[in-house]
């Protein structure tokens, strides 16, 4: 396993990484980069404390230990294992961080689970799949990943547009060209795994899984605008959690065979789709629940703090907030202890349950914020900054009006400093965003849903209970 100096130098390898129309030639230690890889490195350490290594680590195939987001569930007890994992890790960021060193791990292993669909199309596949998945395991890797293609005019067919697709190919590699949105955390990552989602009119050159170095020729990343400039006392979240979404652009880039996963198959694509994707709602539900879990601690304080806690109003809020938290535990909870077996042995938290939870969960998160904002009220757009409450000229001014609270003046500024940032500022907005197309969007997820849930059993029941016999038509 590596330490955090480790992963820091593993990022100076001649990535193309652009950040307001500039190459970053040390994303380490850029000012937007700066304080998320530090982050990294910090989880990088952790699991290499004696303390903390039944938690966050396993013993390898090899004998040595390896990160535990890399074990092959076989049991509810393996799930609930990993899920303490996930929640102590997501617990270091309050859940605003979806793409720690832990969660690409998953979609590998969603990769790894479905081999068996792969090998029917092409043995070469499930085997490249198996082989880097041990790679990344061993090397211990940080991995990203894309699913998302870039907005389109979607008047036209999707063969006319320039989403990501092969171009030409050789006897050893693929050649591939076009673009990729919501490369999360491409600019820090270590490898990128690009996984081409089903959609209509999908044409089979676009069908595409397979990873490449971040630092692979004729691949670049270009960054969105940054939330995380500000000072860290007065912006606590988005100046150590910003993790940079990219585009990812590939321009012409050689894929060795031996990367690629999936090619030019469009049916093979959409059948082993949602077994892909599975482990990785486990995941996003366990951090989502943590996130609720910090706008429930924030809350209470806020109200503490505003001399609010014992009012009607303000009770049933931070009610419906503990509500929320204690739903999705039972949902994670029920997903863990009903998981279905693939054909290999392999666990998966039950896939109906988690799609269910993942659709609350992401109903449910915009409500969150404003509640926060709500119990805040304009305080929390008013709250000043370090540098005015160490001012001197306005310092007596500042703590004598911030002052009758239960905590000291410079707290009562770290707290509503807190609130912002997850709730008020850029960095939540992003955090609204992320939510509600992490995992594609909620109306296709409804939608899909919908259509394939078997409501025989129900409509049996419903006519015996009518009295209509079984192939009796409905208009008699």
């Amino acid at each position: 396993m590596r330490t955090g100096p480790q992963y820091l130098q593993s990022l100076d390898d001649g990535r193309q990484v652009f950040l307001s129309g500039i190459r970053v030639r040390d994303v380490a230690a850029h000012p937007a980069l700066a304080g998320c890889a530090r982050t990294l490195a910090n989880l990088y350490d952790a699991q290499v404390r004696p303390e903390l290594q039944d938690l966050l680590t396993m013993e390898g195939p090899a004998g040595k230990r390896v990160s535990l987001a890399w074990m092959v569930p076989k049991s509810t007890a393996d799930l609930e294992r990993r899920r303490r994992m996930i929640e102590h890790l997501a617990r270091q960021q309050g859940g605003t961080m979806g793409r720690l060193p832990d969660y690409v791990p998953l979609i590998a292993l969603g990769l790894y689970s479905a081999r068996g669909q792969l090998a029917r199309a092409s043995p070469e596949w499930a085997g490249n799949v198996e082989r880097y998945f041990n790679t990344c395991r061993d090397a211990d890797l940080l991995l990203t990943h894309s699913f998302a293609d870039r907005q389109i005019d979607r008047s036209k067919p999707s063969a006319a547009l320039n989403h990501l697709q092969v171009v030409s190919r050789d006897s050893e590699h693929l050649v591939v060209r076009g673009i990729k949105s919501m490369a999360t955390l491409g600019p820090l990552a270590n490898e990128y795994l690009v996984l081409t989602p089903p959609r209509a009119g999908l044409a089979p050159q676009q069908a595409l899984f397979f990873s490449v170095p971040v630092a692979t020729p004729g691949l670049r990343f270009i960054c969105r605008q940054p939330f995380s400039e500000g000072a860290p006392a007065d912006f606590p979240l988005s100046s150590r959690f910003d993790e940079m979404d990219a585009w990812a652009v590939f321009d012409d880039v050689r894929i060795p065979l031996s990367r690629v996963f999936l090619a030019e198959n469009v049916d093979v694509l959409q059948a082993a789709w949602r077994q892909v994707n599975v482990f990785a709602y486990h995941h996003i539900l366990i951090r989502m629940a943590v996130k609720a879990e910090l706008f429930a601690g924030v809350s209470s304080l806020v109200a503490q703090q505003l001399g609010t806690s014992q009012f009607e109003r303000v009770k049933e809020e931070l009610a419906d907030i503990l509500r929320h938290v204690e739903t999705l535990r039972a949902f994670i909870r029920a997903a863990e202890a009903d998981p279905v077996l693939t054909r290999e042995g392999i666990a998966m938290p039950n896939p109906r349950t988690l799609m269910v939870a993942h659709m609350y969960a992401v109903e449910q998160h915009p409500r969150l914020q404003q509640t926060l904002l709500s119990l805040c009220g304009q305080g929390v757009l008013m709250a000043p900054t370090h540098a005015e409450l160490g001012s001197g000229e306005l310092q007596e001014d500042l703590e004598h009006y911030l002052s009758g609270g239960p905590t000291a003046p410079a707290d009562r500024v770290r707290l509503f400093r807190l609130a912002w940032d997850l709730a008020g500022g850029a960095f939540a907005t992003r955090q609204v965003l992320f939510e509600q197309f992490n995992g594609r969007d909620l109306a296709r997820n409804r939608l899909q849903f919908a259509q394939s849930y078997d409501v025989s059993t129900f409509e049996q029941m419903a006519r015996r209970l009518a009295g209509i016999e079984p192939g009796e038509e409905q208009g008699r």
